[in-house]
């Protein structure tokens, strides 16, 4: 019997126990399902995180105020926890005077009253040096309009989602005005969408230059605090050292020692480092999910096939008598055992690119590599053959005589 007569036959057995193989079919779509999502969501996160982070090069950093090794958790609206230090004028200017530090741009913070035309909203506000724009500008990219400078006045530079979005069907262009906290602010710059969808939040953004803001947040705000800082870096320095030396100088200025600054200094090596941390441990955890969905549609297959063996006990024995050897009749149940699988591995994979498809449209990130889509058809024919091997082993070394007389 050749390969071509078993999967023939064994094709039209399955065919004749329909509802049972569909049933056990159903187990390996399960964990074909969870192992295509799963691996294309990672990929799809890894992906976009190295997007994300070719906007942060290691000649960049920022300062905020938290120690972020403590735990604590920053927090700006009513009744969260506080940050645990806070930044000045002063470190700005301590941080400008360290060699290696091209230029910094502060920032503030606050939630306002935002209103256009007739729609009024509460949204928080940045307000930045314009530096913001030109230290992080391959992230806060312009599409229309121009960076407002130092000198200016009541303009306002906003995100895309918030021109085009955030007050409903009213879309904001450059040269419209809006209203923050009562005072008219005239739009000079509508920046360009972030595809990321781990950073959509900042398609909210509004923008506004930094005097602008310490008026806006006066009763929110220390005299002469600063929310955090950007900082640049000049070419040819040594991102762990200049970080080094500012550690040193804003413990200095806060009297702490760096053990119990309240204050940290976030360096692109930090973030690729507490970033892959935690997708290392996301995959590891979704790979054992994905395992015990694997295992339990092995499980259903095996125990399928041993029903099968037992039901077929006098065909095995009329196949036997007929000439068929106990590698043919192996490779019979093997191959029911592979179609099983594969099968499986193809609904389960159309179905998984289903949802992928669906979850997309709600921001979730995914990728589908050409390797994994074979690897899924692959392996789960394997886990078919493997959980096939032993009720196929069995049906091969009846004694023909035996199985004619079973009833």
């Amino acid at each position: 019997m050749n390969f071509l007569d078993c999967v023939e036959y064994a094709a039209k057995n399955l065919r004749t126990r329909g509802l049972r193989s569909w049933l056990t079919i159903i187990g390996i779509v399960i964990g074909v399902i969870a192992m295509v999502v799963i691996t294309s969501v990672t990929e799809g996160i890894n992906k976009e995180v190295t997007d994300l982070m070719s906007t942060f090069s290691p000649d960049k950093m920022f300062v905020v105020p938290i120690n972020i090794d403590s735990g604590a958790s920053m927090s700006f609206s009513a009744g969260g926890q506080r940050a645990l230090g806070k930044l000045y004028q002063r470190d700005v200017d301590s941080i400008n005077a360290i060699p290696g530090v091209q230029e910094t741009a502060r920032v503030v913070y606050g939630r306002s009253s935002v209103r256009f035309r007739d729609k009024e909203i509460t949204a928080p506000v940045y307000a930045g040096d314009p530096q913001v724009f030109t230290i992080f500008g391959d992230f806060f990219q312009i599409d229309q309009g121009r960076a407002y400078t130092d000198a200016e006045k009541k303009v306002v530079i906003l995100g895309y989602d918030a021109a085009n979005s955030l007050f409903g069907k009213d879309k904001i262009d450059v040269g419209n005005s809006i209203i923050i906290n009562g005072k008219q602010y005239k739009v000079v710059a509508v920046l360009k969408n972030i595809e990321s969808g781990l950073a959509a939040h900042d398609n909210s953004v509004i923008f506004v230059p930094f005097d602008e803001g310490r008026e806006l947040f006066q009763a929110q705000l220390a005299k002469n605090e600063v929310t955090f800082v950007y900082i640049d870096l000049s070419d040819g320095y040594n991102a762990e050292e200049v970080k080094g030396a500012i550690e040193q100088k804003l413990a200095s200025n806060h009297r702490v020692t760096l053990d119990e600054k309240d204050f940290s200094v976030i360096t692109s090596d930090f973030v690729q480092k507490t970033v892959g941390s935690i997708l290392d441990t996301l995959s590891k955890l979704l790979f054992a999910i994905t395992a015990v969905a694997t295992v339990v549609g092995g499980i259903g297959i095996t125990n399928t096939m041993f029903m099968s063996v037992l039901e077929r006990v006098r065909e095995i024995g009329i196949l036997k008598s007929i000439g068929a050897s106990n590698r043919d009749i192996q490779m019979i149940f093997l191959t029911e055992s592979a179609i099983i699988g594969f099968v499986g591995g193809l609904v389960g994979f159309i179905i998984a690119v289903g949802i992928l498809f669906i979850g997309h449209e709600f921001g979730l990130p995914y990728l589908i590599r050409i390797r994994w889509v074979i690897f899924v058809f692959v392996f789960s024919a394997l886990v078919g053959v493997v959980a096939g091997y032993i009720p196929a082993r069995q049906a091969s070394r009846m004694n023909p005589v035996d199985a004619l007389r079973y009833e």
